[in-house]
């Protein structure tokens, strides 16, 4: 069964909503579900309204339109009275690592989509495996920020020397170190592929720190999305050889992307080079399996 969903690239959101004044919290379904399990959370607890959209379904939780990715407007305040808050984040199960992760080029697209916004700052947490925790004297908790993230707001990196990091994560750090945009990563130590809540919750206390928010981080509120699993299937394993050759389907979608139809007043001369730089690389599925 082939994946309609992969042809979706492009998110319908007003970019007008966001603005120099915004921090965009992100997160995705990576090792121990880390990063939606914290956003997800967020969602259910706090105030917030849909402002946009990927992917070819949708529907109404407590009254708010959503989509398997959506885009939220957090209405709370720091202690910067200027500074506003987006999150997005995945409200279904897309997975960023293993065998039924989505195309490299999927990840890639969507994180130069999300720095071409010009935010203020952008904060995506994620998972850490476990095992590469070097002893019980570590922390929990790891932060990769860009230079330019230090340089603006002091944050140090503590993730060590010889690590590897994957998706979306290592597309936001890369981009952002190489066009000087202030990105952190927070990382919690967690289980690999199970959904890991102690390592969302510890995570969750760290964004508190960075937001300078109260995100009711004493417990964690998971979302239910078992009245939707009937609509969201990949593939079929026993369909392998139909997949593969959809993945080079999709692969001359992504070189064939129609740049002109790209509003000029919305989209900054940065992504739209950093689009054409990624925009005729394969993919290559076997770093995520």
């Amino acid at each position: 069964m082939k994946n309609p969903w992969l042809f979706l690239n492009n998110l319908t959101l007003d970019r007008d909503l966001i603005d120099s004044n915004t921090t965009v919290l992100i997160g995705f379904s990576g090792y121990g579900s880390v990063g939606t399990t914290v956003l997800n959370h967020m969602v259910e607890e706090l105030q917030v309204d849909s402002i946009g959209y990927w992917g070819n379904m949708s529907w109404f939780h407590k009254g708010i339109l959503e989509a398997p990715i959506t885009i939220y407007k957090l209405h709370m305040k720091s202690k910067d009275e200027k500074e506003n808050f987006v999150l997005i984040t995945s409200r279904l199960p897309i997975p960023v690592v293993g065998y039924e992760a989505l195309p490299d080029a999927f990840w890639r697209w969507l994180s130069s989509e999300i720095l071409s916004w010009n935010a203020k700052r952008y904060i995506i947490i994620g998972g850490l495996r476990e095992e590469v925790r070097n002893s019980s004297n570590d922390s929990w908790i790891t932060l990769i920020p860009t230079a330019e993230y230090t340089k603006q707001f002091k944050t140090k990196r503590t993730f060590k020397d010889d690590l590897s990091i994957k998706g979306p994560i290592s597309f936001l750090l890369t981009e952002g170190t190489a066009f000087k945009v202030p990105v952190l990563a927070v990382l919690s130590y967690c289980n690999t592929y199970d959904i890991d809540t102690d390592a969302g919750l510890m995570a969750l206390k760290e964004l508190e720190i960075h937001t300078n928010l109260n995100l009711e981080s004493e417990n964690l509120t998971e979302f239910d999305s078992s009245f939707l699993e009937n609509y969201f299937d990949y593939y079929d394993e026993e369909e392998e050889e139909e997949y593969e050759e959809f993945e080079e389907e999709f692969d001359e979608g992504f070189e064939n992307y129609d740049e002109q139809a790209r509003d000029s007043k919305q989209y900054s001369s940065r992504s739209r080079d950093v689009n054409r730089n990624f925009r005729n690389n394969k993919d290559d599925l076997d770093k995520y399996k």
